[in-house]
């Protein structure tokens, strides 16, 4: 209370006490102050100063914070702390708002960026098991399986002692022996007929002196059968030394026994030869590639070199015609020859130069 004065004046009761400020909360940083803070603000030249020595906001401001119990709303500014990182590797799973926020922030892999993909579910799809995939396994072991099991049949087919070669039957022999036959064919014997090499036993065969072809036949279940067709002999050639050999129409020599009770051309190397050798293949030669029709009026062949073949025909009358032959080149042309002037007078014929022959 105030005393009174002595000058009489009445003294007024002191005011009651003003009630404390009730605590507002605190207003956004963009809002328009009320009439009564803007009434209670604090003048100009204190604004100013106060002004001067704050600092400067933030230019991101964190929403204020009443306190309880206080009469103005005091602000705290919050600063989000930024990590940076670097992702060695490949990254870390994303959330959903990331992801979205990263496609949408790189325009879904545009050129000016790149754009995350989570590899674990495309790498889970092409390791996984696919139905296809499980059928063509299944589809191989199969076939595999079915081609071994072939296989093991097939083996035991040919290894089965019941198709082994046993027995082998010859047939079409005449002069050529037997047992030079059978020499060839021993060696196959115990073989599986499945397996029987028929062309090669026929080739060798044929190897045979005497043999002009040879087939082969499977006889079923463990036998085979070999028909031999023979060569048929054609001249006997009588060396200087005496000796003599059966010859077929290709020159090739046969066994002694060929000759016995046929009708043999003879060829003779003449005993002065300076090239009995030569002599005897010439003769062989012409007589494999004389004609058929006039080597069979062939009733003898001489020669003392390689290049003095002779040969004399027999004639239809009976007589005889003597053919210098010369070597055994150009024998066709010289065979057409002699058979166009087989009928000119005259008793030789000389075509060893068929160009140019002479009859006389």
């Amino acid at each position: 209370m105030t005393p009174a004065r002595g000058d009489g004046v009445t003294a007024r009761p002191a005011p009651s006490a003003r009630p404390a400020p009730s605590v507002r909360p605190a207003r956004s940083a963009g809002s328009a102050p009320s009439a009564r803070t803007a009434a209670s603000a604090p003048s100009a030249s204190s604004a100013s100063s106060a002004t001067s020595a704050a600092p400067a906001p933030s230019a991101n401001p964190a929403p204020r914070v009443a306190r309880p119990g206080s009469s103005r709303a005091t602000t705290r500014t919050t600063r989000t702390p930024r990590t940076s990182s670097t992702a060695v590797g490949r990254p870390g799973p994303q959330a959903p708002a990331e992801r979205s926020a990263t496609e949408a922030g790189t325009g879904g892999g545009s050129a000016g960026g790149g754009r995350v993909v989570q590899a674990a579910g495309r790498f889970r799809e092409m390791v996984a098991g696919r139905p296809w995939r499980r059928r063509r396994r299944a589809i191989i072991a199969g076939a595999c399986a079915a081609v071994a099991l072939l296989v093991a049949a097939v083996l035991v087919v040919i290894f089965l002692p019941a198709l082994q070669l046993r027995e082998v039957s010859v047939s079409g022999l005449g002069y050529v022996h037997e047992e030079e036959v059978r020499t060839v064919l021993d060696q196959d014997l115990g073989d599986s007929v499945l397996l029987l090499p028929t062309s090669d036993i026929a080739e060798r065969v044929e190897a045979v002196p005497g043999v002009e072809s040879a087939e082969v036949e499977r006889s079923w279940p463990d036998g085979a059968t070999v028909t031999i067709t023979e060569a048929e002999p054609v001249a006997v050639l009588t060396t200087t030394d005496g000796s003599s050999a059966v010859i077929d129409g290709t020159g090739q020599e046969l066994p002694a026994e060929a000759g016995e009770g046929a009708e043999l051309i003879p060829l003779t190397v003449d005993a002065g030869s300076a090239d009995p050798e030569g002599a005897a293949t010439a003769l062989s030669d012409v007589l494999a590639s004389m004609p058929d029709g006039l080597r069979g009026s062939v009733q003898q062949m001489t020669a003392s070199s390689a290049s003095d073949v002779q040969l004399v025909l027999a004639l239809e009358d009976g007589g005889t015609k003597t053919v210098v032959w010369g070597d055994a080149a150009d024998s066709t042309l010289k065979a057409e020859v002699v058979q166009a002037l087989i009928d000119q007078p005259g008793t030789e014929i000389d075509v060893s130069s068929p160009v140019a022959p002479v009859t006389r």
